[in-house]
């Protein structure tokens, strides 16, 4: 997709690329019985395929014990937003991602929990009696067999990459160079930079199951997004 001027005037243009995206499945026919896969359990949360259903969905078994749908890990639509604005010499580029929707299987805060470090471990907002604080009530979910508490929105929105460039203006480089070096750029960028999301752990863009379409979302204490910070030069001949 070609990307759309917004803005040109004498030394300055500024660029921009908005593209929107978002899939749906359905299991149309299995001729088998339907089953469960990924995750850990029915009663942690798990995938189920299951013929006229989301091929995502995640089920688990409530404190009732019934075995019933707990959401999706596919989200309702995901966003970029791409920019390019150059001024004379300088060059500044940047996409944001926005992710709506979809829900990760969170068992890091479980874990935690077992410790008693999770950050949230004394707030009282799971609990629908408003009794129990958050790491006993998920403790006890979780010796129950009640995945509810650890299905959760992962929603976010995410600076995915910035970089500021300067190019040498040319009678810099003839000054410097001669005529053996016909442009030197340098600059910065960096990734992952701000991250906004009420997701209840580290980062909500995590697998444990790596990149399978039918598993991703579960979280197990995983590595989050790193934030990188690198520093650019390029010189042609």
């Amino acid at each position: 997709m070609k990307k759309k001027i917004l803005l040109e005037k004498e030394n300055f243009t500024w660029s921009t690329n908005l593209i929107y995206f978002t899939n749906e499945s359905e299991i149309t026919k299995l001729e088998v019985d339907a089953f469960n896969l990924g995750g850990f359990g029915a009663g942690l949360g798990t995938f189920r395929i299951e013929e006229g259903k989301s091929a995502t969905q995640i089920v688990g078994t409530n404190a009732d014990g019934n075995l019933v749908a707990l959401g999706d890990s596919a989200p309702d639509f995901q966003m970029t937003w791409s920019n390019n604005i150059n001024y004379k010499a300088f060059s500044l580029s940047f996409l944001w991602h926005w992710k709506q929707g979809g829900d990760n299987i969170n068992l890091t805060n479980l874990l935690t929990d077992f410790g008693g470090t999770s950050p949230d471990y004394d707030d009282i907002d799971l609990d629908p009696a408003g009794v129990t604080p958050n790491g006993p009530f998920r403790i006890g979910a979780f010796r129950s067999s009640n995945a509810t508490p650890f299905v959760e929105d992962a929603s976010y929105l995410r600076l995915r990459e910035i970089g500021l460039y300067y190019n040498l203006p040319d009678r810099i480089l003839k000054q410097a160079f001669g005529k053996y070096v016909s442009n030197v750029k340098f600059g910065f960028s960096g990734n992952n930079l701000i991250n906004i999301f009420d997701y209840n752990s580290y980062d909500p863009e995590v697998s444990n199951f790596g990149s399978n379409g039918l598993s991703t979302g579960v979280e197990v204490t995983p590595f989050p997004s790193s934030k990188r910070y690198l520093f650019h030069l390029a010189v042609e001949f």
